[in-house]
Order: structure tokens, then C-alpha cells, then sequence
């Protein structure tokens, strides 16, 4: 079927990432969503891999 996609709230919780840390990296790449419900963003599993990533390099880079 269709792929997976999911809202900023639903990559936070799956990240266990606050919601504004997401935001930030999505604005920062300017990663555009799949789809829109509304105002609601719609991203695939390869964009949630790469917030992944990022979020990863922001934690090695600060140290944590």
C-alpha cells in the first residue's frame, strides 16, 4: 500500500525528541512536507530518517 507518514507531534514521540527540536531541524533543512492535513505536516520515513540523523549530529556535536 502507501507509505508511512507522520505529523511533528508523532516523529517527536517516536524520536523521543521535544517537538520544537524537530521543528528546528526541519526548518533548518527546509525539508517540505509529503502532504498537508489542514495545517498539519506530513512527512515520510525517509525524511523521519534523516531528522533522525541530524538530531543525532546536533547530540554528538554538544557533547551529549
Amino acid at each position: 500500500m502507501g507509505q508511512e507518514l507522520s505529523t511533528v507531534g508523532q516523529i517527536a514521540d517516536q524520536l523521543h525528541e521535544p517537538p520544537a527540536r524537530v521543528g528546528y531541524v526541519i526548518g533548518k533543512h527546509r525539508l517540505k512536507p509529503i502532504s498537508r492535513v489542514g495545517i498539519i505536516r506530513l512527512f515520510n520515513e525517509q525524511q523521519v530518517e534523516a531528522i533522525r540523523q541530524e538530531l543525532y549530529m546536533i547530540r554528538v556535536r554538544s557533547g551529549r
